[in-house]
């Protein structure tokens, strides 16, 4: 049976594996993993970054995903003034 291996990388150096019997399965989990870090590292500053891969049995990338958190506050420099 083929197994596919997601591996998700958080902005704060944390590495998870997690392993699927399809590649539709692996590709669905990957995605519910970037929406999980987010809800479980978030509000945690201005700046997140998360990323997650999907690989193969042979180690071949087969999916890339991520997730680029920006947040900025109206006294940051660049907000639009207010209306």
């Amino acid at each position: 049976m083929p197994r596919f291996r997601v591996t998700s990388n958080e902005s704060a150096g944390l590495v998870s594996q997690s392993m699927y019997p399809s590649e539709q399965a692996a590709t669905d989990g990957a995605q519910r993993s970037l929406a999980d870090m987010a809800k479980d590292n978030l509000p945690n500053g201005n700046r997140a970054n998360f990323k997650v891969r999907v690989q193969d049995q042979a180690g071949e990338e087969i999916y890339e995903a991520s997730l680029d958190f920006k947040g900025r506050g109206r006294k940051q420099s660049g907000f639009p003034a207010d209306e």
